[in-house]
């Protein structure tokens, strides 16, 4: 790979994509090409030609990312911007407001929150917001303004909007032109906001699905250079998996009804920081609710450190065995019974280490059994979004809805359901994240139980339609 190092340096001081790992098959590919197109065998002239023609270089970009993208992706966040954040703004201030996707690949993420907004708004969303997306890729970009998709891109979108927003088009479907002209696209450099010129400020920047090209010093510029293009009172919405990622500190992170964003910190912000390192630790609960703990044998021994650096894992250790025994303190509470001692304990906890897996999971428990289903939701979701394989999280949410604890939503319900599936199926002894405490339930239980609802939702559906006579 030594070979394509000066090419992964010059695509890295122009657009900060992190070419490393699976990402070098494609570099490969993409210099083959690259060769084949130009019938320049030699790299070092090869890399002077992309180095100074700016077409050749876009070119070569486009072949480097993955454009992996659909309709509704992730549509907690979408529904929350479109049904109370930006009702919000509009009754704070006049409109227009303005949306912009940062690296909006072929155009699905702002084409679905057009159709949202229209949804919501009718005719008049056009009056209300503005609508732009922006990418490095200048060949997606031309898709993106084609608005004529196929296949996999319409995997999460209801029939009836694919219904109300497209229509057939040689063999594939094609956004209405009224939608189509309302989102506007441009080049954009996420490493140069002032040379792309995307427009601004922006109310609302979506950054999803796209950080996973940069490592985290490039995102940091990044989110200063986003920075520049946001609006006082604006946020910066990133992907579900990514949110940790991207909590770098540039902007305050901030969670409402279980979605995750950022905005401006008014004054220094005390950012919530990543959970510890797990200890070593290995717990087995016996028949009587006692725990037992044995320490791994891999544990680093602090004789081999710096004084400085032992006196720290020391300090590190101890917070680390308190928070521990907390933890363990506050389930066998849960098990006791004392729900309101074991809320207290894990609200502290929080305080530690919000983004604990164990404490959220556990505390979602709790909150469930003191009757507080939107608390424990708001838990169990925050648990998903720190860790997106903690299939216990999934399971119980969709339990708040298939027990009535809270207003059933059907499709939430089967798809919470059918990830404990997916996940336990690609995994089946996985602790879902957990690190410390044992699942609440065995994860067999859990896949049998989420297999078993989801038939008995098939089998009843098919019951009613059948009754009704609905083909």
């Amino acid at each position: 790979m030594s070979t394509h190092a000066p090419f992964k340096t010059l695509v890295h001081q122009r657009c900060g994509l992190h070419l490393e790992g699976l990402a070098e098959a494609r570099l490969s590919r993409a210099v083959a090409s690259l060769q084949a197109f130009t019938g320049l065998a030699d790299n070092t002239q090869l890399l002077k030609q992309l180095t100074s023609d700016t077409v050749l270089f876009d070119h070569f970009v486009s072949q480097l990312t993955v454009n992996e993208t659909y309709f509704c992706r992730e549509p907690d966040a979408l529904n929350w911007l479109v049904s109370t954040y930006l009702p919000e703004r509009l009754a704070a201030g006049g409109p227009p407001l303005s949306i912009f996707s940062a690296g909006c690949s072929s155009g699905e993420e702002p084409y679905s929150v057009a159709m949202m907004l229209f949804e919501r708004f009718g005719e008049r969303a056009k009056s209300l917001f503005t609508l732009t997306g922006g990418d490095l890729d200048q060949q997606i970009l031309a898709k993106a303004r084609q608005a004529i998709y196929s296949g996999m891109a319409f995997r999460a979108l209801s029939p009836d909007f694919k219904a109300r927003y497209f229509s057939p088009f040689q063999g594939r479907f094609k956004l209405h032109e009224s939608l189509r002209q309302w989102v506007t696209f441009c080049p954009f450099n996420l490493l140069n906001a002032n040379e792309s010129h995307p427009g601004g400020p922006f109310d609302v920047i979506l950054f999803r699905n796209v950080s996973i090209y940069f490592d985290p010093q490039t995102r940091r510029r990044i989110h200063h250079q986003l920075s520049q293009l946001l609006a006082p009172n604006g946020i910066l919405l990133c992907g579900v998996t990514e949110t940790l990622g991207n909590d770098l500190g540039v902007f305050e992170l901030v969670e409402d009804q279980g979605v995750f964003y950022f905005r401006r910190a008014e004054q220094s912000p005390t950012v919530p920081t990543a959970p510890l390192e797990p200890p070593m630790l290995t717990m087995v609960e016996k028949a009587d609710d006692s725990i037992e703990i044995s320490e791994s044998a891999s544990k680093t021994s602090s004789t081999d450190l710096a004084p400085d650096a032992s006196l720290a894992q020391e300090a590190d250790n101890e917070q680390a065995d308190s928070s521990t025994h907390q933890l363990h303190t506050a389930h066998q509470l849960l098990n006791q019974n004392a729900f309101n001692e074991a809320a207290t304990l894990l609200e502290a906890l929080l305080k530690q280490q919000p983004w604990s897996i164990d404490t959220l999971v556990l505390a979602g428990l709790v909150a469930r059994w003191q009757q507080k289903p939107h608390v424990a939701y708001d838990y169990f979701k925050r648990a998903i979004y720190v860790a997106p394989e903690c299939w216990p999280a999934h399971f119980y949410l969709a339990e708040l809805y298939r027990q009535g604890e809270l207003t059933d939503e059907p499709l939430q319900r089967k798809q919470r359901y059918a990830a404990v599936v997916r996940l336990l199926t690609t995994a089946p002894t996985s602790s879902g994240g957990l690190d410390t405490i044992a699942p609440p339930l065995p994860p067999g239980d859990a896949r049998f139980l989420a297999e078993r609802y989801l038939e008995t939702d098939s089998t009843t559906l098919a019951s009613t339609s059948t009754s009704q006579g609905v083909g």
